[in-house]
């Protein structure tokens, strides 16, 4: 199990590597574990906010404003993303029959298989990281490393 310190560093991590939107560890990652040809053959047109989008629908459907609030990106990167797993049989939409206003998004069973290899892959990345910092870092060392990121990040927003 992590320390508050050491998860801290990973949660600033998870929103470096969001902000970078960049899926190449991850893709290589996925890659690497999943078995099934047709998820396979899907990744390299999934954006990073894609993946991320399945995961956090495994929480249940959600409209594209309470995924942009979950994951920190636009509703216009929502929208993108949603339009190209729609078109990748990942997720589905519907509407509420009393609030036609509201799109809803979920998960196809493909999808739900290819966000549980996502969380997979963030469990073992996670899990490396951890390894490394504890390997390399005092619990001291990894305090002022958690202040600097917390600060660091404070600055970029």
């Amino acid at each position: 199990m992590a320390t508050s310190a050491e998860q801290a560093i990973l949660a600033q991590l998870k929103i470096i590597r969001t902000k970078r939107a960049s899926t190449t560890g991850e893709q290589k990652w996925l890659k690497q574990h999943i078995n099934e040809a047709n998820l396979r053959r899907l990744l390299p047109d999934i954006s990073i906010v894609g993946l991320h989008l399945l995961s956090a629908l495994e929480a249940g459907p959600q409209t594209g404003i309470d995924l942009a609030t979950t994951l920190g990106v636009t509703r216009g990167g929502i929208t993108r993303a949603a339009k190209r797993l729609t078109s990748q049989g990942l997720i589905g939409s519907f509407q509420q029959p009393d609030d036609h206003k509201k799109i809803f998004y979920r998960l196809t069973p493909s999808g739900r298989k290819l966000a549980h290899y996502h969380d997979q892959m963030h469990a073992a990345r996670n899990h490396e990281a951890v390894s490394m910092l504890r390997e390399h870092y005092s619990a001291e060392e990894l305090a002022v490393i958690q202040r600097f990121l917390l600060d660091l990040t404070g600055y970029e927003d």
